[in-house]
């Protein structure tokens, strides 16, 4: 669903507004949207871009795609031109950074960690789709139940005495809070002084307010998946959060607040061109979008957000 969505909004004409994600469509095959036929992304993605985008979930979980993949592919190239030559994505899933930016990354070392079953799908359709595996490329196989990072890592040829750039996205909120907790320390535990993590994370208020409002089309494409979004940082307190794990808070940004908005949701011409809003409730739509807006003007949260983390040299207790 991802990366149809990504592959969606690299369709954007206007290039100010375009998922940089060129290479997300080819590995979305029949297979694939027929696995998602019941989000209407799949719908939008096999007809006219225009009118896919009149449908206001393919639009705004597009649009948050967006915010997203652009973030973390801005401090990665930050991060490669400051000379950091090692990258590691958590949970590679479809992520097509290692391809997308074969020549940037050249120098460097370019680690996959993921399920092997997951991996085995991404090479099929990495081969039907005539995409080169970069010869910096290292596909790494973990169980998250099972094996330790570390031990997957040092297997994997990992240099823990060089700076690397850590990518965790679309994984925190599915965790339980120990497991993402561990995650983080085992990175800082790991990785060399300097070390950067780029991430999403949900808030707490976010996780309450899934809770409290089963009827949230959001769920019909994660809990009803049977895949909820459980896990969210203390609202407001993610410098304390990230410092416990290891890190310091080098930036943050709401994906729903104003100055994602303006840094990535902005037209050529400087007009908006959207939100990143979801479709409506399924039940008591007014009722309920009601609630939902009181509960956003009442708390204090950036609800769901982006991090940019550095490792700092002690782990703090």
């Amino acid at each position: 669903m991802v990366g149809a969505l990504r592959a969606f909004g690299a369709r954007e004409p206007d290039p100010a507004v375009r998922n940089p994600d060129t290479l997300a469509e080819k590995l979305i095959g029949p297979d694939e949207l027929r696995l998602i036929e019941t989000h209407p992304i799949a719908k939008a993605l096999q007809g006219d871009y225009a009118k896919g985008r009149q449908n206001q979930e393919v639009a705004g979980m597009s649009n948050l795609l967006l915010i997203r993949t652009r973030f973390i592919d801005e401090h990665l190239k930050r991060t490669i031109a400051a000379g950091v030559r090692q990258v590691v994505i958590l949970g590679a899933g479809l992520d097509t950074r290692a391809y997308r930016f074969s020549e940037l990354l050249e120098d460097a070392t370019v680690f996959e960690i993921d399920y092997r079953s997951t991996q085995e799908v991404k090479r099929r359709r990495l081969v039907a789709a005539s995409i080169p595996i970069p010869p910096q490329l290292r596909f790494a196989e973990i169980d998250f139940k099972k094996d330790a990072l570390q031990d997957v890592l040092h297997n994997a040829g990992y240099d823990a005495l060089q700076r690397s750039f850590f990518i965790w996205e679309g994984v925190s909120m599915y965790l339980s809070e120990a497991a993402a907790r561990d995650t983080l320390r085992a990175i800082s535990s790991y990785a060399a002084p300097g070390s950067l993590v780029a991430m999403d994370f949900a808030e707490t208020s976010m996780i309450d307010l899934l809770r409290k409002f089963p009827n949230l089309a959001q769920h019909n494409y994660t809990t009803r998946w049977c895949e909820p979004w459980i896990f969210g940082v203390p609202d407001m307190r993610e410098p304390e959060f990230f410092r416990q794990c290891g890190f310091e808070v080098r930036e943050l940004l709401s994906i729903l607040g104003s100055e994602a908005a303006e840094r990535y949701l902005k037209r050529c011409d400087g007009s908006k061109f959207g939100n990143v809003r979801g479709g409506p409730p399924r039940k008591r739509r007014l009722v309920t979008a009601l609630r939902v807006l009181w509960m956003f003007m009442t708390r204090r949260s950036r609800w769901y957000g982006l991090a940019l983390l550095e490792k700092t040299a002690i782990l703090r207790p």
